[in-house]
């Protein structure tokens, strides 16, 4: 008799309403944000996300996040999705996330097979970044930031490596438009985007390291790199620059970058001239990730010259392909 009051309790939670089945909910487990959690239960596309945080809605802690012991609804499988998924792609980014006109990732090569990337769009959330004013709009850092490191992960992707987007936008997808419309709803897989800038570096430094610990031994080469476009004089044109941390594989592999987009630059512009430099840094996002690591400045927002490469999406386009063929250059180097 005394296991009857618990047998109850269990029998009313799994005949309420909005629980259908088990293994509609779950507990999370140590280090789960809501996308490793979905991810266990097949639930990939960006979408489940959100469908996520409505079922849960009043279930998440003060930052949106997941509470361990604390039990969550599942969404439902999508059509076509299955649990347990038939084969796992092996691919942790779900092409929808490039948007309707770029989902379709196609197959260019195998140049970049064991190859992992941790590809990470700088500011985000509640942080815009450097804004700048053209034709009477505020443009957003973090908009154009994000448009670059999604070309980035498609290119990659199409050359067989396995990518991983550490901030993610489930609406916006690969723009071309030359004003992108900024919002405030990017997320560091799945989880909100904290405040403080110490916060929502640790959190990005801690994402990357937590999935390096599992995939190093996995792969022959892998890197992180993010992306920014700085904000100086407005005088000042720059070309792409580069900084590494200390370790000798970020260096040589910025070196790489930089070179190719040297070559690149003396194709399409010749006598042109390229100043793109690489530089040693101490920042927080290098110091801290375990893997090699990289960070791009892709221009000076506030210079009308740098923002023909930032806002043509063609540019933007551009610099994707050349960083892709730079690290196929240096991925075959390495090994």
């Amino acid at each position: 008799m005394r296991y009857r009051p618990l047998y109850s309790l269990i029998l009313l939670l799994f005949l309420s309403p909005d629980c259908a089945t088990a293994q509609d909910r779950a507990y999370p487990v140590e280090g789960d944000g809501i996308r490793s959690f979905l991810r266990r239960w097949n639930r990939i596309d960006t979408s489940y996300v959100r469908e996520f945080r409505e079922l849960n809605s009043g279930r998440l802690n003060e930052s949106g996040g997941l509470v361990l012991g604390r039990i969550y609804f599942i969404p439902p499988l999508h059509p076509g999705d299955q649990f347990p998924a038939e084969k796992p792609s092996g691919q942790p980014v779900d092409p929808v996330i490039f948007g309707k006109e770029y989902n379709n990732v196609p197959v260019r090569s195998s140049s970049l097979k064991g190859a992992c990337f941790y590809l990470i769009s700088g500011h985000g959330g509640p942080d815009p970044g450097a804004l700048t004013r053209v034709d009477g709009r505020v443009l957003h850092e973090d908009e154009y930031n994000y448009d670059f490191i999604l070309r980035l992960a498609r290119n990659l992707m199409s050359h067989g490596a396995t990518v991983y987007l550490i901030i993610e936008d489930e609406d916006d997808g690969i723009r071309d438009e030359r004003y992108l419309v900024a919002d405030k709803d990017e997320t560091c897989m799945g989880d909100p985007i904290p405040r403080s800038q110490i916060d929502r570096l640790k959190q990005r430094v801690d994402k990357v390291n937590e999935l390096y610990r599992e995939d190093k031994t996995k792969y022959d080469y892998v890197r992180a790199l993010e992306i920014h476009i700085d904000s100086r004089n407005p005088k000042r044109q720059i070309d792409l620059f580069l900084y590494y941390a200390d370790n000798p594989q970020s260096r040589l592999t910025s070196y790489a970058l930089r070179d190719k987009m040297k070559d690149k630059y003396d194709e399409h512009q010749p006598g042109r001239g390229f100043s793109g430099s690489v530089t040693h840094r101490n920042l927080y996002i290098l110091r801290e990730m375990d893997p090699p690591a990289i960070m791009v400045e892709a221009g000076n927002f506030q210079h009308p010259l740098d923002r023909r490469r930032i806002l043509d999406s063609n540019n933007r386009q551009a610099v994707a392909n050349w960083l892709t063929l730079g690290f196929i250059g240096d991925f075959n180097n390495s090994r």
